[in-house]
C-alpha cells in the first residue's frame, strides 16, 4: 500500500453513494427536533466536507443551494477527478474541491463554516489523523456552527471487530492481485472458519448473522469498510470527549427517531435511560438497549436552545415533501422500539395531501380532516412520519430556474453513468436540495424516457453492461426474455406509482 495513503484504501474507489442526512435542511430538521438552533442559510452559508469519496452528495448539495459556498478534500486523486468531472457537467461556480491530506488541509486559507461534516471516515483513520480533524473543526467552524460526523459504533460493531483483523491478516498474506480479490479471499477464509466450527462463531451468534451479511456488500464498501489498517469501532462518549476538545457539544442525530425516546428507546430500558443525568450516559444506555452499529451525531459549537415561540415559529414553517410513493407507506412499520401501528386517522389526510406537493406543517395542521384531532396529534405524527422516513423536509422556498437547470444538468451526468453500466443510487432534487435515494431500476427507466428505445430493453442493455441479471422470489432470471418480462412489469410499477413522486421532487 503507497506510503501516502497512511492506511487508509486507495486502490479501489469508495461507492458512489449519497448520503441526504448531510444535507442542511436535513441537519436543521434534526436541531430543530432538539430545541437547537441552526445556521440561517438562505442568505448564504459556508460548507465543509471533510473526505467526499466520490463527491456525489456534495456535487448534488452544491448544485441545488447556489447561495451556499461549498469546500471539499479528498485525497484519493481518483474520487476528485471524479467530482470534478461531476461539477464541471453543471458548470458549478461554488464548489472548490482539494486533493489534500487533513495536514495540508490546515495550511489552506479556508473562510469559517457553518456545517462540517464527515462520514464515516473517523472509523478508518489514525489517531494522528482524528487529531488534524479535529484541529480542522478548532480553525474552522464558526459559533453556532454544526459537525455531522458519523462512525462505526459500539457494542453494535463489537462482534464484527476481531473478524475485521481476521480479514485484514489474511488479505495482507494472501497473492490475488487485487485488493478486492484478496478481501473476497478473506471473506471466504471466515466463512470457511466458521463452517470448521471455530468457537468463535459458535459462542457468538450475532458474528454469524453479520458474516452472512458481508455476501450482501459489494467489493468497494467492502474493501473501505475493512481494509483500513487504522480501523476502529467507537464508543459515543469518547467522540463527545473528542468533540469536546474543539469546544463542541452533542446536539442530536440525523437519526431523526433517535431524538425522540419514545420511538427509540424500548419500554424496557425507558427508565433507566430516564434516570441518567448525564446525556453520554443516556446515550450509551440507547447504544445498548438497541445495540447500535452506526452512528450519525450532531455536535454544535455553542448549542443556542430556541424560545418556545421561535421554536413553533420554525416548526410551523417547515415545508416538507414525500420521500417515498404514497402506497410505499405502510400503516404498520417499525422503529428502534419495535413494532408500531399508524394512527390513520391522522396519517392518511396529511400523506394524501403530500401527494399533492410539499407543504408547510401549518398548512396540513390546518386540513380540515384533522379538525378533530387536538394539535399535538398532527405535529407527532408528521414526527413519526419523518422518522419512518416516510417525509423528507425541502428548501424553504420553490426552487428556481436556475437551481433546476443545475439539478437537470447533474442528473444528465448521473443518468449518463448509470447507462454505461456504473452504479448510481441517487439523484439531485431541486425541491429537496440535495440528493435523494431511487432505485437502480428507476435511474434506467428515467434515463430510458430521454430516448426512443423501450424502457424494458434500455434497462435490459444497460444492466448487461454491467454484468447484472435480475431476480425475482429470490431466484436468479435466466436469459432476455425473463429478464425483459421482469423489467416490463417494473416499468409499469415505475410509471404508476414512483414516476408521479420523480415528477414532484423535480427529478424528472
Amino acid at each position: 500500500m503507497a506510503q501516502w495513503s497512511e492506511g487508509y484504501v486507495t486502490e479501489i474507489e469508495y461507492i458512489a453513494d449519497c448520503f441526504p442526512d448531510l444535507a442542511p435542511a436535513h441537519l436543521n430538521l434534526a436541531l430543530l427536533h432538539r430545541g437547537i438552533a441552526f445556521p440561517e442559510t438562505e442568505a448564504g452559508f459556508n460548507y465543509l466536507e471533510l473526505g467526499f469519496g466520490q463527491g456525489v452528495t456534495l456535487t448534488m448539495l452544491a448544485a441545488m443551494q447556489p447561495q451556499g459556498r461549498f469546500y471539499g478534500n479528498d485525497f484519493n486523486p481518483s474520487h476528485v477527478l471524479g467530482a470534478r468531472a461531476l461539477a464541471d457537467s453543471a458548470a458549478l461556480d461554488n464548489l472548490e474541491l482539494f486533493e489534500d491530506s487533513f495536514a495540508e488541509l490546515l495550511a489552506r486559507d479556508l473562510p469559517p463554516m457553518d456545517y462540517i461534516v464527515l462520514h464515516g471516515i473517523y472509523s478508518w483513520v489514525s489517531t494522528e489523523n482524528r487529531a488534524h480533524i479535529l484541529a480542522l473543526i478548532r480553525k474552522l467552524l464558526k459559533t453556532g456552527g454544526v459537525v455531522y460526523i458519523s462512525y462505526n459504533a459500539q457494542p453494535g460493531w463489537a462482534p464484527k471487530a476481531p473478524m475485521q483483523r481476521a480479514m485484514l491478516e489474511f488479505a495482507a498474506r494472501h497473492g490475488a492481485e487485487t485488493l478486492a480479490e484478496r478481501f473476497g479471499a478473506a471473506r471466504e477464509f471466515l466463512k470457511s472458519l466458521e463452517q470448521a466450527g471455530a468457537a468463535y462463531f459458535v459462542h457468538n451468534p450475532v458474528a454469524q448473522e453479520q458474516l452472512a451479511g458481508l455476501w450482501d456488500l459489494n467489493d468497494a464498501y467492502l474493501v473501505h469498510e475493512f481494509a483500513s489498517e487504522n480501523w476502529v469501532a467507537l464508543h459515543h462518549a469518547d467522540v463527545v470527549r473528542d468533540m469536546a476538545a474543539a469546544k463542541l457539544g452533542f446536539a442530536g442525530s440525523t437519526t431523526l427517531a433517535n431524538n425522540f425516546p419514545l420511538f427509540s428507546i424500548p419500554p424496557d430500558a425507558a427508565a433507566l435511560y430516564q434516570s441518567a443525568k448525564d446525556p453520554a450516559m443516556r446515550e450509551m444506555i440507547r447504544d445498548f438497549a438497541v445495540n447500535t452499529q452506526f452512528r450519525r451525531d450532531i455536535f454544535v459549537r455553542g448549542a443556542r436552545h430556541l424560545e418556545p415561540a421561535d421554536l413553533d415559529a420554525g416548526y410551523r414553517q417547515l415545508r416538507l415533501a414525500l420521500r417515498r410513493p404514497l402506497a410505499d407507506c405502510a400503516f404498520d412499520a417499525h422503529l428502534p422500539v419495535g413494532a408500531v401501528t399508524l394512527d390513520r386517522a391522522a396519517c392518511e389526510p396529511i400523506l394524501a395531501e403530500l401527494a399533492k406537493g410539499p407543504r408547510t406543517v401549518e398548512m396540513l395542521a390546518a386540513l380540515p380532516a384533522l379538525s378533530g384531532l387536538h394539535p399535538s396529534v398532527c405535529v407527532d405524527t408528521i414526527n413519526l412520519l419523518l422518522c419512518l422516513r416516510y417525509l423528507v423536509a425541502v428548501q424553504p422556498t420553490e426552487p428556481t430556474v436556475a437551481m433546476r437547470e443545475r439539478a437537470d444538468a447533474i442528473n444528465r451526468a448521473m443518468l449518463a453513468r448509470a447507462v454505461a453500466g456504473r452504479y448510481v443510487a441517487a439523484l439531485a432534487s431541486p425541491v429537496v436540495g440535495s440528493g435523494i435515494e431511487v432505485e437502480r431500476g428507476d435511474v434506467l427507466f428515467l434515463a430510458a424516457m430521454q430516448s426512443e428505445v423501450p424502457l424494458p430493453e434500455f434497462a435490459w442493455a444497460a444492466l448487461q453492461r454491467a454484468g447484472v441479471s435480475l431476480t425475482r422470489d429470490g431466484k436468479a432470471l435466466d436469459g432476455d426474455k425473463e429478464n425483459l418480462q421482469e423489467l416490463e412489469r417494473r416499468a409499469e410499477e415505475f410509471k404508476k406509482s414512483r414516476l408521479p413522486l420523480y415528477r414532484m421532487l423535480g427529478i424528472a
